[in-house]
């Protein structure tokens, strides 16, 4: 029997016969066939117009979500999402008819049926998407809470946010800045700055405008409100009449502060009418840096320091609640939580308050659910702290699909944890969220992106240190619940285990479904690898492991990206296995107890980035270090750093050989390498494959490097920074009578430049071109150098740092009395130490181009007598960014300037030590007004000489003298 939908086809095709020939049928027969014909394209039509509909839905519903506190919905708009909801009814059911239709000539009429309920059904949705393009907007704004200029009557006052609100006073008092930006993240105490500010600054006279802006606010909201503080009616004035009424009042205002909080785009100043030329001026609050380009300055609001913070608490909650120890230790954990955010230390301790005065009320019972709530990783914030989540959910909504999973991947990491840039970067690209870049060199920039990109958003903050990253500790809680909860993103699973522990298998909860990332630290015995468990591995780290070996099982890793051994220092071998790890991209091996470098990482033909410390070994043998031709292997390699000791002879015996493999490498861009002979170094310059790639290639030669040159002295010179790998260009050249002109393309490209045991005079050799890039110098140990430059042209155009160190003869810095301009304009930090035969520090017209010098450090030198020489070209602006001088061991100074009418706009700290002979300094600095601290011994403070003005500045400085 033939098949049914052979039948319908067939039938199908009959009629069309009939229809083409004319006989016996009429138009609109014609039109009910197609209805049956065309029944697959006209529902991929109406699924299409659907599809279209719903996502309309779904984008009004999201806006309407984001401004629910700020806007309602307007009733045309709730009839049309009704509508909307009978329609997705209507259509899930005819789809569900389409899916299950009948075949067969019998049915072909039910057929007919069905498509026509198709095509009808279509035409109505689309009609339904047209009726809301003619919905002007899917809100109105809530009645507005006007903002008066009335402060608060309670005033509390904590240090970290009365160091910011005088900050802001200092900035709002100069002429030259007119506007002011307030950046930082949801909750970390903005608006209780503003508030404050404005308690500070209203008084007579002085006219001050603070306005919530919020997500909906724009130009012509911000117009509204001021026009109703200005005792106008705008609803009366046209757009252009309102700007003009604005301008007008304004104009007239000696001084008037325009304070816009929870601002979420820019502000064009000139739409609202306030112009440059009025008097007053505007501080700006966001938890965007991008609403901050055009600011004058920026202030990036830090979280309350502990004390503050636990002050805040206990300010909100029964004093006689905090010596109860059912409850004391419940407090130091909700506070610690509450990550020094005072938005969030208000609303819990509000709530805690509440709940606390409660009648019959077990108070430890509400304490501990409270702090249980708050910090379990499957429980849902709940009244207020809802708020809280939703805007941080927003937050990460409004991120792409791959931004959003890099992002709530770090929420995996603990809040205490500081994480390296480039780890990050790393990780993202093991777990394949940057896998569209197929050069880590782009993935890393794409990494950079993302990092800056979090942390103008206030996702992320900058760590302690350089090129490090963190969460705030609430952010990171909340993140992790979203991503239990989002479909989009698969939770991978993270395992910890501390150095104390000796067990050879991992903790049950290891055994989930995927791991792709795992972290272990201190193991004692590395577990076998069972294949279910570890079968999407990507990332494998062991830190300080305490291990002689790898297991075998390590080879049945076949996704693995990335593995790190750093500081694994019981490793003594890499085994066979490892060869086998086909996809790995990144391998770590530095600080391990290898004393060679195996053959077998010859076979890891992917990878890509390889960093590798060799122990040092007296009786080793140098063919063994590393063998021939293994790194040559590596033919995909972009990054590779070989940490080689000074002390170990064998480096010096096999560096050719190693270079010559390293010259033969066409992708390498990250170099880190020491050459302890210039001709090694010579050979790589001209040789290499990578270094002298064609011009037009994607990356011109390095985009890191850290290259060492000439024998170093110390052990662990060549160590590597971790936070420098991936954006380090730094070159130290050690010994030598000459610059080769390798060192000098090399110092083209480098931002970083150490010159060490050198017996050169000067560096007028360098051309401008050679330093265009320099940003830190160090020079040391050049028993030859009389100045640092002794020419007529520009040179260290972006030098930012400079060290000077033990150079006994020289004499100057610049030693032609007039600097080109440009030179030295960059400067922000000066060190010298060790410069006996300096008689002098600044000369000539040196002091005008160090305006943005910011810290002086001078010591050990012992027959200076001026720091700017008299009759040097300076004023009483001098040095107007310098916020340190240190003068340390300097038995003959005797004047720091002569010029009696030096402001020293920013000086914060002076330190002076064994300096006996500089008793005039009071009359030099008295008036430096925001120094906070002067460091001097008490023997020689006695012995000051100070001006003549009744004691005022002998009794500030008392003030702020520190005995050393």
């Amino acid at each position: 029997m033939a098949d049914p939908a052979t039948i319908t086809a067939t039938v199908i095709a009959g009629v069309d016969f009939v229809i083409k020939q004319g006989k016996g049928i009429i138009n609109p027969l014609k039109r009910k066939h197609g209805y049956v014909k065309n029944i697959t394209e006209n529902y991929d039509r109406l699924d299409a117009e659907y599809n279209k509909l719903c996502t309309r839905e779904n984008d009004i519903k999201i806006g309407l979500e984001r401004c629910k506190t700020e806007e309602d919905e307007t009733g045309e708009s709730q009839l049309w999402r009704k509508n909307v909801g009978k329609m997705k009814d209507d259509v899930e059911a005819l789809k569900s008819k389409y899916h299950k239709r009948p075949t067969g000539s019998i049915h072909y009429f039910n057929l007919m049926k069905l498509g026509k309920r198709i095509v009808k059904k279509t035409e109505e949705v689309v009609s339904l998407w047209n009726e809301r393009e003619k919905i002007p907007s899917p809100t109105v704004k809530k009645p507005p809470v006007l903002h008066t200029s009335i402060p608060t009557n309670k005033i509390i006052k904590f240090p970290s946010v009365e160091e910011t609100v005088r900050k802001l006073q200092e900035y709002l008092a100069e002429e030259n800045i007119k506007t002011v930006g307030v950046g930082g993240p949801i909750g970390v105490g903005k608006s209780t700055i503003m508030n404050r500010l404005q308690q500070e600054i209203e008084k007579p006279n002085n006219f001050v405008f603070l306005i919530n802006v919020g997500k909906k606010g724009d130009e012509r909201y911000i117009q509204n409100e001021l026009l109703k503080r200005l005792k106008e009616k705008p609803e009366e004035l046209s757009d252009e009449e309102k700007k003009q009424r604005i301008y007008e009042k304004l104009k007239n205002y000696q001084n008037y502060f325009l304070l816009l909080d929870d601002v979420f785009a820019n502000v064009e100043l000139e739409k609202v009418g306030i112009n440059y030329e009025h008097k007053g001026k505007m501080v700006i609050a966001s938890r965007y840096k991008r609403v901050f380009m055009r600011m004058d300055k920026v202030i990036e609001v830090k979280r309350l320091s502990e004390e503050d913070a636990q002050n805040m608490f206990w300010d909100r909650v029964p004093k006689e609640l905090k010596d109860n120890p059912d409850i004391k230790r419940e407090a130091e954990l909700i506070i610690k939580f509450c990550s020094g955010m005072p938005y969030l230390i208000k609303l819990i301790g509000n709530y805690l308050t509440e709940m606390s005065l409660a009648e019959d009320v077990n108070r430890a019972a509400v304490w501990r659910n409270t702090r249980h709530a708050l910090t379990s990783p499957t429980g849902e914030p709940k009244g207020d702290l809802e708020t809280v989540y939703k805007s941080l959910k927003l937050e990460i909504d409004r991120l792409k699909t791959n931004d959003r999973s890099c992002f709530l991947y770090l929420a995996s990491f603990s809040s205490t944890h500081e994480l390296l840039r480039d780890n990050i970067i790393e990780c993202w690209r093991a777990e394949q969220f940057l896998e569209d870049y197929k050069k880590l060199g782009t993935a890393r920039d794409e990494g950079c992106r993302l990092l800056v990109s979090f942390v103008n958003n206030f996702l992320l903050e900058k760590g302690t240190k350089e090129a490090q990253y963190k969460m705030f500790e609430f952010y990171q809680r909340l993140a992790s619940r979203f991503a239990k909860n989002n479909k989009n993103y698969i939770q991978k699973s993270r395992i910890f285990v501390m150095s104390d522990s000796s067990s050879s298998t991992l903790p049950d909860e290891c055994n989930s479904e995927r791991i792709s990332t795992l972290l272990l630290k201190g193991i004692s015995c590395l577990p076998q690898f069972p294949s279910p468990v570890y079968e999407f591995l990507r990332l494998l780290e062991l830190h300080k492991a305490k291990i002689a070996t790898l297991p075998s099982s390590i080879s049945t890793l076949t996704n693995l990206k990335a593995m790190y051994l750093k500081n694994c220092d019981q490793l003594r071998v890499l085994c066979d296995e490892v060869g086998k790890l086909h996809n790995l991209e990144i391998l770590d091996i530095r600080h391990t107890g290898i004393y060679n470098l195996p053959p077998v990482v010859g076979n890891l033909t992917t990878l890509k980035c390889l960093r590798v410390s060799i122990r040092n070994q007296v009786n080793g043998s140098a063919g063994e270090m590393i063998p021939p031709k293994v790194i040559a292997r590596l033919r995909s390699l972009e990054e590779l750093g070989i940490d080689a000791n000074p002390t170990d002879g064998r480096w010096n015996q096999i560096v050719e050989s190693i270079v010559a493999d390293v010259a033969t490498l066409t992708e390498l861009t990250t170099l880190w390498f020491y050459f302890p002979m210039l001709n090694s170094f010579e050979t790589f310059i001209s040789q290499s494959k990578s270094w002298n790639r064609n011009h037009e290639q994607e990356d011109k030669r390095f985009r890191s490097f850290n290259i060492i040159v000439g024998q170093q002295q110390e052990d662990s010179l060549t160590e590597f920074d971790d936070s420098r790998w991936s954006d380090e260009k730094r070159l130290r050249f050690s010994a030598g009578e000459a610059f080769p002109d390798e060192i000098l393309k090399v110092l083209e490209e480098a931002s970083s430049f150490e010159l060490i045991a050198h017996k050169a005079a000067n560096l007028s050799v360098f051309r401008a071109d050679n330093t265009a890039r320099l940003e830190i110098c160090t020079i040391k140990n050049c028993p030859e150098m009389t100045s640092i430059i002794d020419g007529h042209n520009a040179a260290f155009q972006r030098l930012k740092k400079l060290y000077i160190d033990d150079l006994p003869k020289l004499e100057h810095i610049w030693k032609n009395p007039v600097v080109p301009p440009n030179s030295l304009t960059s400067l922000t930090i000066l060190k010298i130490k060790g410069c006996h035969s300096l008689r002098v520090l600044f000369s000539g017209t040196m002091v005008l181009g160090l305006k943005l010098l910011q810290q002086i450090q001078i010591e050990d030198c012992q027959v200076i007598k001026e720091i700017i020489e008299d009759g040097s070209v300076a004023d009483s602006g001098a040095f107007p960014n310098l916020k340190e001088l240190e003068l340390i061991n300097l038995p003959l100074l005797s004047n720091i300037c002569n010029v009696a009418t030096s402001t020293w706009n920013s000086l914060e700290m002076l330190k002076i030590d064994a300096c006996v002979e500089l008793k005039n300094f009071p009359s030099t600095f008295q008036k430096a007004e925001k120094l906070k601290c002067i460091y001097w011994t008490q023997s020689q403070w006695n012995q000051l000489v100070w001006p003549n003005d009744n004691d005022v500045t002998k009794n500030r400085f008392q003030n702020l003298h520190q005995p050393i």
